[in-house]
């Protein structure tokens, strides 16, 4: 039989990502309620059905894997996580329990457990709507987020009580729970590795950079062309410690840390590989295997892949205010741009947008990769400052 592998929702940042797993031998199956969903490459089997349901995917998902051999489920959103866990045990698959995968969804309770445990989190509290924020240092920066939201919806990097406030009203129209925490200063990591019978597997470490208060946009990243064997040593244990705690023994997993100046502190944990921007454009731009492939080939699915030392990096173009894309200017400069890889486009002109304070207003990616040692964040930035999007 052939071997093949689910994927849960395949957008138009996994077409590519579907199209390597088809180029290692491998059939793509692809979960997503859309009846024409922007990933599909040619010859991939489409299974329609909400991503989010597995009850609603296993009949359907039955007929399609017929005469193959499914090795592996895999997700690049949120909203696929807790799906991963009982189709691949439906399938006869390997797969983490349930119960880690919900512990690491939950926000508040994961903090909690890691703290428990002496891993460094940030301070903070809970707080569910109807109440306040609480007692505020007007000395201290706080970010207030949802404790069930992604793609920096409803997060704030504020100072002082009237601002707490007027951040959480704003971040309580995305869940009825939020988090009020100390702002961590130090660089900021994206980390991708695996687990496999309980042990951590590292993939990747790339920095991220943000908007300026309040807004916490996204706005460029990368990976360097390596990383240091002390932060990569940091990371792994604080990793494999995080995963013991929740009990997650099998899968991908990403984290977001901040290197500060007390150590590694732990922002978040998820059952899945960072988006597919990150994990699998801009690990090729700089030479890496994509990090879903690399777990295909520890499943030993398909052949190890060959890395090569380069640095790549991304760049997120938003919409200047909220209203209707009236063009996106400096496309073709940014790529003329000696590192120019990839356009990824998300909006385009005539839809409409809201303010740019979270992804919404994310109009496209642009992926950057250099084969000579460059200062990578710096040509981000620039690469960035070629494209501006009006509105109207």
């Amino acid at each position: 039989m052939r071997p093949a592998v689910v994927q849960l929702g395949a957008g138009p940042v996994q077409r590519d990502l579907m199209k390597a797993i088809a180029g290692v031998g491998l059939a793509p199956i692809v979960v997503d309620r859309a009846e024409s969903p922007a990933g599909l490459p040619e010859g991939a089997i489409h299974v329609r059905a909400p991503i989010d349901d597995p009850a609603a995917i296993l009949a359907p998902l039955a007929k399609a894997c017929a005469g193959l051999d499914v090795g592996a489920v895999l997700t690049s959103t949120d909203l696929g996580v807790g799906s991963v866990s009982p189709i691949a045990a439906a399938l006869g698959l390997p797969h983490a329990p349930p119960e880690s995968i919900a512990l690491m969804d939950d926000k508040h309770a994961a903090k909690q457990a890691f703290s428990q445990a002496g891993l460094l989190v940030p301070e903070g509290r809970l707080v569910q709507r109807g109440e306040g924020s609480g007692p505020v240092d007007s000395d201290r920066e706080y970010v207030v987020k949802p404790v069930d939201a992604s793609g920096s919806r409803g997060v704030r990097r504020v100072r002082g009580a009237p601002a707490v406030e007027e951040a959480l009203r704003e971040a309580f129209a995305f869940g009825a729970r939020c988090l009020i925490e100390e702002c961590v200063e130090g660089d900021h990591y994206d980390v991708n590795g695996f687990v496999r019978d309980g042990r951590f597997t590292l993939v990747s470490i790339g920095r991220r950079f943000f908007t300026p208060a309040p807004a916490c946009v996204p706005i460029y990243g990368g990976i360097d062309a390596g990383w240091g064997l002390g932060l990569a040593d940091r990371v792994c244990d604080a990793m494999q410690r995080a995963v013991d705690v929740v009990g997650y023994d099998h899968g991908p997993v990403k984290a977001d840390v901040i290197d500060a100046e007390r150590g590694l502190v732990l922002l978040e944990l998820a059952a899945r590989f960072h988006g597919d921007v990150f994990s699998h454009h801009t690990s090729l731009a700089a030479g890496l295997a994509p990090a879903a492939i690399r777990w295909l080939s520890h499943l030993d699915l398909c052949p190890p892949p060959t890395d090569r030392s380069k640095q790549g990096a991304w760049v997120a173009v938003f919409a200047e205010r909220a209203g209707t894309i009236a063009g996106i200017e400096g496309l073709e400069a940014l790529k003329a741009h000696r590192g120019f890889r990839v356009w990824i486009p998300r909006l385009g002109v005539g839809d409409r947008v809201v303010e740019p304070s979270d992804n919404r207003a994310l109009v496209g990616f642009g992926i950057l990769g250099f084969e000579q040692r460059v200062d990578l964040f710096r040509e981000a930035r620039e690469a960035r400052s070629l494209v501006r999007v009006p509105t109207r």
